[in-house]
């Protein structure tokens, strides 16, 4: 999490954060546990009030992307849907095989296309 000056003299402040799910099913006797990595990179800026036409407290998003690991895809409900070994298949993986713990790269709206292959959970 970083913050800067922003436009017009606005707080800008971006976060990168990786958060790990780790899950199991909710069936008697379920023993796999699997883990389900999103990766959310958020950027708000806070304009002073006193400038400018804005809700005091309200923050303005300026841009979102996230990236998902080791969920279904092609599925757009709000929920994360972890893959199990054991599992159903879903969406044939059609985009690169990917190590969802790697933070070398920046993301961009086009970072999370394709459903592609977690390198590891």
């Amino acid at each position: 999490m970083s913050f800067k000056e922003g436009r017009d003299g606005a707080l800008a402040v971006h976060t990168d954060y990786t958060f790990v799910y780790p899950v199991v099913k909710a069936t008697t006797g379920a023993g796999e546990v699997t883990r389900t990595v999103a990766r959310r990179v958020i950027d708000i800026e806070v304009n002073d009030p006193r400038r400018f036409r804005v809700t005091p407290g309200k923050l303005a998003l300026t841009s979102y992307n996230a990236n998902f690991g080791n969920a279904a895809c092609e599925v757009y409900d709000g929920f994360l849907h972890p893959q199990f070994a054991d599992g159903r298949p879903g969406a044939v993986a059609s985009g690169p095989a990917v190590d969802p713990y790697d933070r070398s790269k920046e993301m961009t709206e086009d970072s999370g296309s394709g459903c592609g292959t977690v390198t590891r959970t």
